[in-house]
């Protein structure tokens, strides 16, 4: 299953607010996710450009393979987070395909 996980930090760094604590957590942050990126199960991440915090695709087994990773991320205390799950264009696709069949099917209104 994929899920594109959005990451918001939380509190507002300014540079001096930033501890030595907390910089380490994201390096180490940082190594996990090149381990889960090994293992497969990290696709891809991107951290924003314009502000604090980053994207990433996740392929797990299930959604609570997921809340395990990321609650076990040194940053989670510090992130807001937002979870979908993702599908592919092609089983959309086939959604609408059964949606107009069904649509199809039902008896239609009589004219007037």
């Amino acid at each position: 299953m994929l899920y594109l996980v959005i990451d918001k930090v939380k509190i507002n760094f300014e540079p001096t607010d930033v501890s030595l604590a907390q910089l380490k957590m994201l390096v180490q942050t940082f190594k996990m996710y090149e381990d889960y990126k090994s293992s497969g199960k990290l696709k891809v991440a991107y951290a924003f450009a314009d502000t604090p915090g980053g994207i990433s695709i996740w392929d797990v087994e299930s959604n609570e393979e997921l809340q395990r990773i990321l609650f076990l991320l040194p940053t989670m205390p510090f992130m807001d987070r937002e979870v979908k799950p993702l599908t592919s264009i092609e089983n959309v696709n086939a959604i609408v395909n059964e949606l107009i069949d069904i649509i199809k099917s039902m008896p239609s209104k009589p004219s007037r």
